[in-house]
Protein backbone atom coordinates (compact mmCIF):
# COMPACT_ATOMS: atom_id res chain seq x y z
CA UNK A 1 0.00 0.00 0.00
CA UNK A 2 1.71 3.57 -1.05
CA UNK A 3 1.54 6.30 1.84
CA UNK A 4 1.50 10.00 1.31
CA UNK A 5 4.85 11.78 1.87
CA UNK A 6 5.82 14.79 4.07
CA UNK A 7 8.54 17.19 2.49
CA UNK A 8 9.92 18.98 5.25
CA UNK A 9 12.13 21.22 3.38
CA UNK A 10 14.37 25.20 3.48
CA UNK A 11 16.89 26.27 1.38
CA UNK A 12 19.77 24.30 3.30
CA UNK A 13 17.99 21.21 4.68
CA UNK A 14 15.06 19.01 3.28
CA UNK A 15 13.78 15.82 5.30
CA UNK A 16 11.46 13.37 2.93
CA UNK A 17 9.35 11.45 5.35
CA UNK A 18 6.28 8.46 4.62
CA UNK A 19 3.57 9.08 6.57
CA UNK A 20 2.48 5.66 8.63
CA UNK A 21 -0.75 4.20 9.55
CA UNK A 22 0.28 5.24 13.38
CA UNK A 23 -0.52 9.10 13.63
CA UNK A 24 2.28 10.93 14.04
CA UNK A 25 4.91 8.39 13.25
CA UNK A 26 7.26 8.80 10.56
CA UNK A 27 9.25 6.42 8.38
CA UNK A 28 12.48 8.60 6.91
CA UNK A 29 12.59 7.77 3.42
CA UNK A 30 15.28 10.38 2.64
CA UNK A 31 17.24 13.73 4.76
CA UNK A 32 19.14 15.80 2.36
CA UNK A 33 21.46 18.81 3.33
CA UNK A 34 23.11 21.42 1.13
CA UNK A 35 25.52 23.64 3.08
CA UNK A 36 26.59 25.40 0.64
CA UNK A 37 22.76 27.61 1.22
CA UNK A 38 24.22 28.68 3.94
CA UNK A 39 27.48 30.15 3.22
CA UNK A 40 27.61 33.94 2.25
CA UNK A 41 27.44 35.14 -1.37
CA UNK A 42 30.96 36.23 -1.45
CA UNK A 43 32.34 32.60 -0.43
CA UNK A 44 30.71 30.79 -3.14
CA UNK A 45 31.87 32.99 -5.67
CA UNK A 46 35.56 33.59 -6.57
CA UNK A 47 35.69 37.48 -7.12
CA UNK A 48 34.14 40.36 -5.37
CA UNK A 49 30.77 40.10 -6.57
CA UNK A 50 30.31 43.15 -9.23
CA UNK A 51 33.67 44.44 -10.41
CA UNK A 52 35.37 44.63 -13.31
CA UNK A 53 38.97 46.16 -13.31
CA UNK A 54 40.46 47.57 -16.67
CA UNK A 55 44.26 48.11 -16.05
CA UNK A 56 46.00 50.17 -18.10
CA UNK A 57 42.84 52.45 -18.96
CA UNK A 58 41.56 55.72 -18.01
CA UNK A 59 39.99 57.01 -14.69
CA UNK A 60 36.59 55.27 -13.91
CA UNK A 61 36.99 52.27 -15.80
CA UNK A 62 38.67 50.32 -13.16
CA UNK A 63 35.90 51.43 -10.77
CA UNK A 64 32.93 49.63 -13.25
CA UNK A 65 30.52 48.33 -11.31
CA UNK A 66 27.27 46.10 -12.28
CA UNK A 67 24.79 43.66 -10.65
CA UNK A 68 25.39 40.00 -11.26
CA UNK A 69 22.95 38.45 -13.26
CA UNK A 70 22.07 35.87 -11.18
CA UNK A 71 22.68 36.17 -7.06
CA UNK A 72 25.27 33.29 -5.95
CA UNK A 73 23.00 32.08 -3.19
CA UNK A 74 20.23 32.11 -5.27
CA UNK A 75 21.97 29.67 -7.39
CA UNK A 76 22.79 27.16 -4.63
CA UNK A 77 19.02 27.65 -3.33
CA UNK A 78 18.07 26.54 -6.80
CA UNK A 79 20.22 23.73 -7.22
CA UNK A 80 18.94 22.42 -3.72
CA UNK A 81 15.20 22.98 -5.01
CA UNK A 82 16.00 20.70 -7.96
CA UNK A 83 17.45 18.19 -5.72
CA UNK A 84 14.79 17.80 -3.77
CA UNK A 85 12.04 18.11 -6.35
CA UNK A 86 14.39 15.01 -8.02
CA UNK A 87 13.70 13.01 -5.04
CA UNK A 88 9.97 13.94 -4.86
CA UNK A 89 9.26 13.28 -8.66
CA UNK A 90 11.02 9.69 -8.50
CA UNK A 91 8.91 8.74 -5.42
CA UNK A 92 5.72 9.55 -7.81
CA UNK A 93 7.24 8.70 -11.08
CA UNK A 94 8.33 4.80 -9.45
CA UNK A 95 5.04 4.39 -7.52
CA UNK A 96 6.76 5.01 -3.75
CA UNK A 97 3.64 7.33 -3.05
CA UNK A 98 0.27 8.45 -3.77
CA UNK A 99 0.27 11.92 -2.50
CA UNK A 100 2.49 14.70 -1.23
CA UNK A 101 2.58 17.81 1.32
CA UNK A 102 5.24 20.49 0.83
CA UNK A 103 6.05 21.71 4.00
CA UNK A 104 8.86 24.90 3.02
CA UNK A 105 10.33 27.96 3.81
CA UNK A 106 9.26 31.08 1.23
CA UNK A 107 11.17 31.88 -1.16
CA UNK A 108 12.06 28.43 -1.15
CA UNK A 109 8.40 26.44 -1.25
CA UNK A 110 8.15 28.68 -4.87
CA UNK A 111 11.52 27.52 -6.20
CA UNK A 112 10.76 23.79 -5.43
CA UNK A 113 7.14 23.85 -6.80
CA UNK A 114 8.63 25.47 -9.74
CA UNK A 115 10.77 21.86 -10.05
CA UNK A 116 8.22 19.67 -9.90
CA UNK A 117 7.07 17.71 -12.88
CA UNK A 118 3.33 17.73 -14.05
CA UNK A 119 2.41 14.14 -12.14
CA UNK A 120 4.48 14.98 -9.18
CA UNK A 121 2.32 18.54 -9.26
CA UNK A 122 -1.09 16.67 -9.68
CA UNK A 123 -0.06 14.58 -6.05
CA UNK A 124 0.23 17.55 -3.95
CA UNK A 125 -2.38 17.37 -1.54
CA UNK A 126 -1.62 20.62 0.15
CA UNK A 127 1.50 23.14 0.33
CA UNK A 128 2.39 24.98 3.95
CA UNK A 129 4.88 27.84 3.92
CA UNK A 130 6.71 27.12 7.26
CA UNK A 131 10.48 26.26 8.39
CA UNK A 132 9.42 22.96 10.11
CA UNK A 133 13.06 21.64 9.38
CA UNK A 134 14.48 21.60 12.82
CA UNK A 135 11.62 19.87 14.39
CA UNK A 136 11.37 16.20 16.07
CA UNK A 137 8.59 13.97 15.01
CA UNK A 138 6.27 14.47 17.75
CA UNK A 139 6.43 18.53 16.92
CA UNK A 140 5.95 17.76 13.52
CA UNK A 141 3.07 16.12 13.29
CA UNK A 142 1.38 17.96 16.16
CA UNK A 143 2.42 21.34 13.78
CA UNK A 144 1.10 19.68 10.64
CA UNK A 145 -1.95 18.78 12.16
CA UNK A 146 -2.65 22.28 13.72
CA UNK A 147 -1.65 23.86 10.37
CA UNK A 148 -4.61 20.85 8.45
CA UNK A 149 -7.41 22.54 11.21
CA UNK A 150 -6.90 26.16 9.65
Amino acid sequence: MKHNWLVIANAARARVLEVTDIPGRYEHVADLVHPRSRLKGEQLAGDRPGHVHAEGKGHGLGSTSYEPRTDPREREHDRFAREVAKAVNDGVVKGRCAGVTLVASDPFLGQLRSHLNAQSRKAVLRVVSSDFTTLRDDELARRVAATAAR
